[in-house]
């Protein structure tokens, strides 16, 4: 994937853009996103015109199944799902009224929603075009690619359904420049929810996983998430011997702790703070959580890297694994408005053509403690 030069220097030069929060470990009031700089109007309209036009598409029918009601909430709780070969398997997704958000096949947490399998052609461009307009175009190739990827292995066979025609867009509330609502895609290895506020958009919880991590497509490699595992490695080994020591943790994870289920809790800070790195490492790191947080539209992601780089004494990284790439590791980003998580999973497939070997399966999630869910917008945190 590209590497977006003008995401990298935004991310640099925020701190212009607000003062320094202080209060280390957790959010502070300084740093909730209600006092943020704002995004655009335009934006806004864009996203609700993008969305109207989707909506205007679809019969009495698809209406009913694709647009809900959103009612805010204090936190989204987790919810227990049955599936599997057997129908007896559990699974946990999280549920925000309505809306599930979960990195298992629909078929084992089912979202609700309309599939793009479900949609005729025209429809399906408008679904997409609604992505389009709420993403940047880094964040929807990555997206694309995460589809595509998720349809090489459907394409490998398994006993569940993923694949492109599974994916999942569901409209939560009426499309509105100041009344707030939301959109939600994904299903295998994709969770996203953009929480519309008047001029404010928020993109977490954010899950972005991939399986197999390393494809082809029209001759050439794909690496849905590459950029972040290499950008990583690349942050992990600038650092000093002290530093990486500092930096790893003494345990093992083999997932996402703060995964789909986890809402609301925050992980006390671990690792090595970006106050003790040189002003070329912070630039390594801020690339590094460009790749979640540019997933945003660059007039909605502006405030959020202008909050991320104020507070940025106050972010640590954190490692397990071996420092060369390509090897399974895990690592985290954590601050006052930020919980990034990325995870190897040490999953093989035996008779699917899909062998893992630890890094061709990840998972990752994108949070923000303060704004979860559009609620320092909603007067809930």
């Amino acid at each position: 994937m590209m590497k977006n030069a003008m995401l990298l220097t935004l991310l640099l030069t925020s701190a212009a853009l607000t003062a320094t929060a202080g209060g280390a470990g957790s959010p502070s009031a300084a740093a909730t996103p209600s006092t943020a700089p704002q995004t655009t109007d335009a934006q806004t309209l864009a996203i609700v015109a993008a969305t109207q036009t989707f909506l205007n598409m679809l019969n009495a029918d698809q209406r009913t199944k694709g647009q809900f009601d959103f009612t805010p909430q204090q936190t989204a709780t987790a919810a227990q799902f049955k599936g599997g070969m057997n129908g007896q398997a559990t699974f946990v997704g999280e549920q925000y009224g309505k809306a599930v958000l979960s990195n298992y096949p629909v078929s084992d947490v089912p979202r609700p929603g309309l599939t793009l399998g479900s949609l005729s052609a025209p429809q399906r461009t408008a679904a997409m075009n609604v992505l389009k307009v709420v993403l940047s175009p880094e964040g929807y190739q990555k997206v694309i690619d995460i589809i595509d990827s998720d349809q090489v292995l459907s394409e490998s066979g398994t006993p569940y359904d993923d694949g492109t025609a599974f994916y999942t867009l569901g409209i939560f509330g009426t499309p509105s420049a100041s009344a707030p609502w939301m959109v939600q895609f994904g299903g295998h290895h994709l969770g996203l929810n953009a929480v519309v506020v008047g001029p404010n958009v928020s993109l977490t919880p954010t899950l972005t996983g991939d399986q197999p991590a390393t494809f082809t497509r029209n001759g050439q490699t794909v690496r849905p998430l590459g950029d972040e595992n290499d950008k990583a490695f690349k942050l992990m080994n600038a650092l000093s011997a002290a530093q990486q020591q500092k930096a790893t943790l003494s345990y093992q994870i083999s997932d996402l702790v703060l995964g789909p289920g986890q809402d609301g809790k925050i992980l006390q800070p671990e690792g090595l703070p970006a106050s003790e790195m040189t002003a070329d490492q912070q630039a390594l790191l801020l690339d590094l959580i460009g790749e979640w947080v540019g997933m945003l539209n660059a007039a909605d992601a502006a405030p959020k890297l202008a909050l991320i780089r104020a507070n940025l004494d106050q972010t640590y990284f954190a490692w397990h694994g071996n420092i060369t790439n390509p090897s399974p590791v895990y690592f985290r980003v954590t601050g006052p408005t930020l919980h990034i998580e990325f995870a190897h999973q040490m999953v093989d497939r035996p008779g699917s053509g899909i062998q893992a070997n630890g890094i061709n399966h990840v998972h990752t999630v994108y949070r923000d403690p303060g704004n979860e869910y559009g609620a320092a917008w909603t007067s809930l945190k």
